[in-house]
C-alpha cells in the first residue's frame, strides 16, 4: 500500500492509499478512507491528477491538522453512499497496511 497527495495543478484534492488495483481516499466529513473509482480510473489512465507519493508522517500529519471537508450539495451523492459504506478504513488502518508492507 502506498500513499499520495492528489493534486489538480496547484490544488489539493484527496490524501489517497492505493491498495492493489484500488485507490481509498480520505474524506474528511466521515473521517475515514473509502473506494474512489474515479480516483482509480485517473490514476491508473488519464492521469489528469498529480500524485505524490508521501510517508505516513505526512498523511497522518495532514489529516491531524484538519483537512477541509468535502462540498456537501457538490458531492452529496458520493457523500451518502461514503457514509453508508460498510468497507470503510480508520486512517489508522491504512496506515498500519503502509508500514507493514515495507516490512
Amino acid at each position: 500500500m502506498s500513499l499520495y497527495i492528489v493534486r489538480d495543478g496547484e490544488r489539493f484534492v484527496w490524501v489517497a492509499a492505493l491498495l492493489a488495483e484500488d485507490i481509498y481516499s480520505y474524506v474528511p466529513n466521515t473521517g475515514k478512507f473509502h473506494l474512489n473509482d474515479g480516483l482509480r480510473d485517473d490514476f491508473f489512465m488519464a492521469q489528469d491528477l498529480q500524485y505524490e507519493q508521501i510517508t505516513v508522517a505526512k498523511a497522518k500529519a495532514m489529516i491531524d491538522a484538519g483537512l477541509d471537508p468535502v462540498d456537501e450539495e457538490l458531492m452529496a451523492d458520493s457523500l451518502a453512499r461514503w457514509r453508508s459504506d460498510p468497507e470503510q478504513f480508520d486512517p489508522e488502518q491504512v496506515f498500519a497496511s503502509v508500514v507493514a508492507d515495507l516490512r
